[in-house]
């Protein structure tokens, strides 16, 4: 036999589902049904077809929650006698029993590592034995979901998954071989099965990945443990996420000049510490630029074992700058961890908990809980030492309340007892700073939602706000839990790559919809228009993140879509690691990489003749770099219009840096787009860089008629100087008597005066914010989504901006930018569901649930006058001193006033009283 040996018991098992759940045993005479291992229950044919048909998350073909058996007659080769034999169940979720040969030996219940069963004492070498194993994965105590275990990610999987093998070691040999490596040496500890009678000769070395030998020795062994120091003189190079150098530590037991027992021990030479507010790999500062990884596996619903599949998915995110991941409740199989190592991927991993009860400080857990946890974390700990991609552990998903929980203390000394070589946090996300006595090596806070900071205002176009407030609170590192969170449209072709288990039955719904409303020729016009509005919107929340001193890390939710929880289609990428096209890992790694150049400017609308200001910062966390430059430029279009170079920047590496202010006298004898590039390089190398959209407007111009422009608006005094302002138009007494020195009525309200004004063939423009069944927006896209958040303040995904006239003169590509923020931001959007007829100018892109029909800008006739609606923010006086708001009701008044403005949709009066309510004359 070989020196360690595998019994390999994959294939063909007799199966049996027990559907009387309350028998306790079961003989495998009846195990009528065949089922192959390695793979869940569901994907081979067993389990019903669920009645249940899920809005917001995927579907399984087929469901099973409950008891099944398995059952297999093995024979134990010979040369197994003397032998410590273990049998390995991998991929099983979560309870199991062993039975061998019709006797119980015992029951695992972990869900984080594979069920291991020590048989060495129960089974028969030399002979044919009955192995039967009993999986129930139903939930085995009360607790909330976490997304190994939850129906929108793990999907509540039965079965085995990862595969079934015996382990066999000679008795009086190496039980277990642990490898701990820092800068300078080795400590490798051999623990033997047994105290040796007499000392045990070993010899060892250490190889690199191409099997060199780089240290050896050999020596006796004493002891039942030993622990041997081995000094590399730094022979061997360290891992980290830019070279991740691997090695192997091979012991051999030698006895009678025979090698009776080989272990092999995979490591990386690295350190990952803090200090103060930083990260360190190897003692160099490092920015964890993290994704969330939500345990989504569309083909299968469980976790696949295979190496190569994580080897695609660093890769993939290694492509968009991403050096970290967190894995969201949930430890990943071992080839994962292969994967990871290999790829250089540093990975906080986390006890599969996203439960309530450690909410309230003065109340414990229940015991079986709390003790259950513990025991995971222990395993977690003996299982994943020797990866150097392992680096973090946190006690759970969103636990506390604001003030932490000593239960979770506990649980974080406990795991730095077992190996302070790693760091931990109490929970991921919840709990608020100061930390007080929260135990953490490092916190996890949700900056977007810790006070002072909401979502609403996670991103804008003042890029001199950070998240500051939050920072200065804490003095260890910080990494911000699940930033992002905005979403885009569904994409339907999606659909046809589910060729598992699996349905992606949030679609149907939203299909069907689609149909209803004939929108599907729309859809990939959708999609464009709010993907892009999402990598625009997360560059920004990515920005303001880096620009944050103190902040060592970010936790994006997620790289990819996540199928459940209404289904948040929060990715970059789709649920397959495939690119939605919505932007370019070139484009993205300019604000998610190690290196990030900043621009801190308040405000991306100027004046002509007003001076743009740049504040130029660097994000760097690294070792130092020297003699850099950066090139800045300001173009419109393909022509510089100004440009400049800062030399001699030198970079300590320490994290966010300022370079230097940058002031550019703005002209523009028509409002214009601006681009603000940037470029940082050593000598020939470009090592990082970034560009910013800027708008620049002409002084405003009193319009040629303003003597006949009516308006009932107040406000507008300042910007139409010379208009009347009254609050009724044409009204005597109760009669109305047509004004002929009135061109252009501006009003807020539709009242019996303005209805009769444009009936009677008048040009009006509707202010409006009376509609009767407004949609109120945002500027940033809907978050996370619309089912699982309905009373967010925003629930449209975006604008699609049509080309028109009436825009002409105001700079603008078709989709949401930063110049429209202050127009639409917290605005009623029109819903224009009742007149299809009506093609909006400005359209606002509703959530995919809702699917309304809605707009910013929209033209009609009415009657025998033209009337022009909007509802953007262009009426108070602190945003009428804005300019691109300035600009853009010029523009209009401008256009309303010219043969141009000829609209071709025509709405009868009930169709008007059906969008829009109805005033008194006189309404203030």
């Amino acid at each position: 036999m070989s020196n360690q040996a595998t019994l390999n018991l994959n294939g063909e098992w007799q199966f049996k589902l027990m559907t009387d759940q309350k028998k306790e045993t079961m003989e495998p005479d009846n195990f009528f049904d065949v089922i192959q291992v390695p793979g869940s229950i569901e994907e081979q044919g067993f389990g019903e077809v669920s009645d249940h048909f899920p809005i917001g998350t995927w579907k399984k073909k087929r469901e099973y929650e409950g008891i099944a058996w398995y059952s297999k007659e093995i024979e134990i080769p010979d040369n197994f006698q003397d032998h410590h034999l273990q049998l390995h169940i991998q991929g099983a979720r979560w309870h199991s029993e062993l039975w061998i040969n019709g006797h119980l030996i015992t029951e695992n219940n972990r869900l984080s590592i594979p069920h291991k069963y020590d048989i060495t004492d129960h089974i028969q070498v030399g002979s044919r034995n009955r192995i039967s194993i009993k999986l129930d994965n139903r939930m085995q105590m009360q607790l909330q979901e976490s997304h190994i275990h939850s129906y929108h990610t793990g999907t509540n999987w039965g079965g085995i998954t990862g595969g079934v093998h015996i382990v066999a070691k000679p008795k009086n040999g190496i039980r277990y071989v642990k490898v701990e490596a820092d800068h300078h040496e080795l400590r490798v500890s051999v623990d033997l099965f047994v105290q040796p009678s007499k000392p045990l000769s070993i010899k060892h070395r250490v190889e690199d990945r191409q099997g060199n030998t780089i240290l050896s020795d050999q020596m006796e062994l004493m002891n039942q443990q030993t622990t041997v120091q081995l000094n590399h003189h730094q022979k061997l190079k360290n891992w980290s996420p830019e070279e991740p150098n691997l090695y192997v530590y091979k012991v051999e037991w030698y006895k009678d000049d025979q090698c009776r027992q080989t272990e092999e021990v995979r490591f990386g030479v690295r350190s990952f510490t803090t200090n103060d507010q930083k990260f360190l790999v190897n003692d160099t500062p490092i920015f964890l630029n993290g994704y969330v990884d939500c345990c989504v596996f569309p083909q299968t619903g469980y976790p696949v074992w295979d190496k190569e599949h994580y080897k695609m998915q660093f890769q993939t995110a290694k492509q968009y700058g991403f050096n970290h991941v967190r894995l969201h409740g949930w430890t990943a199989p071992e080839p994962f961890w292969e994967a990871a190592d290999e790829e250089g991927m540093l990975v906080q991993t986390e006890l599969p908990h996203w439960s309530v009860y450690y909410r309230e400080r003065q109340i414990n857990a229940p015991a079986n809980v709390h003790d259950f946890y513990k025991e995971e974390l222990e395993e977690i700990l003996e299982k994943l030492h020797r990866h150097p991609s392992f680096v973090m552990l946190a006690m759970g998903n969103e636990l506390i309340s604001q003030e932490g929980h000593p239960q979770l203390n506990e649980l974080v000394h406990h795991a730095k007892k077992i190996d302070n070589t790693r760091l931990y946090a109490d929970n991921t996300g919840f709990g608020e700073l100061p930390s007080h006595d929260r135990a953490g090596d490092f916190f996890i806070p949700t900056l977007n939602w810790h006070p002072p900071y909401h979502i609403n205002d996670a991103a804008s176009p003042d890029t001199t706000t950070d998240y500051r407030e939050v920072t200065k609170l804490e003095t260890k590192p910080l990494i911000a839990h699940e930033h992002g969170q905005f979403t885009m449209y569904v994409r339907p072709e999606e659909e046809e790559k589910y060729q598992g288990i699996l349905e992606p039955h949030w679609l149907e719904t939203i299909k069907e919809s689609l149909a209803k409303k004939g929108l599907q020729s729309r859809v990939d016009e959708f999609i464009e228009a709010t993907g892009v509005h999402l990598a625009r919107s997360l560059k920004e929340t990515f920005e303001k993140a880096r620009r944050t001193p103190g902040l060592s890390g970010i936790q994006l939710l997620d790289i990819r879509d996540f199928p459940g929880q209404g289904h948040a289609t929060v990715g970059i990428l789709d649920v397959f690691w495939d690119a939605k096209g919505i932007i370019a890992p070139s484009a993205f790694r300019q604000f998610s990489n190690d290196m990030v150049l900043l621009a801190r400017s308040d405000k991306r609308t100027f004046y002509h003749k007003e001076t743009m200001t740049v504040q130029l910062d660097i994000s760097y966390f690294g070792k130092a770099i020297h003699d850099l430059n950066i090139e800045w430029q300001l173009t419109e279009g393909d022509q510089i219009v100004y440009s400049g170079e800062i030399g001699g920047i030198h970079l300590t590496g320490q994290g966010l840096q300022p370079v230097e202010i940058i002031q550019v006298l703005l002209q523009a004898d028509k409002a214009k787009s601006l681009n603000f590039k940037v470029r940082l390089t050593n000598k020939a190398e470009v090592l990082a860089t970034n560009n910013w959209d800027y708008w620049v407007y002409p002084r405003p111009t009193l319009p040629n008629n303003t003597s006949r422009i009516w308006t009932n608006m107040p406000t507008l005094r300042s910007i139409l100087n010379g208009a009347r302002f009254e609050e009724k138009i044409s009204i005597v007494q109760h009669s109305f008597q047509k004004d002929p020195n009135v061109d252009l009525v501006i009003s807020d309200q539709l009242s019996r005066d303005v209805i009769q004004h444009v009936v009677d063939g008048g040009t009006v423009w509707l202010m409006s914010e009376n509609q009767q069944d407004e949609i109120m927006t945002r500027y940033l896209p809907t978050f996370w989504n619309y089912l699982w958040f309905p009373e967010q303040q925003g629930t449209t995904m975006g604008m699609k901006i049509h080309e028109h006239p009436v825009l002409k003169k105001f700079p603008h590509d078709p989709f949401s930018n930063w110049q429209w923020f202050h127009l639409v931001n917290q605005v009623g959007a029109l819903n224009i569901d009742s007149i299809p007829q009506v093609e909006p100018i400005i359209e606002v892109i509703d959530n995919f649930n809702r699917q309304k029909k809605l707009a910013y800008m929209f033209e009609v006739k009415v009657g025998r006058g033209k009337l022009f609606v909007t509802s953007l923010q262009c009426k108070k006086p602190a945003d009428l001193k804005r300019p691109e708001t300035q600009a853009l009701l010029l523009e209009i008044i401008e256009y309303l006033n010219s043969d141009q403005f000829e609209p071709t949709a025509q709405l009868t009066m009930s169709e008007l009283l059906g969008v829009f309510k109805v005033t008194a004359i006189v309404h203030r």
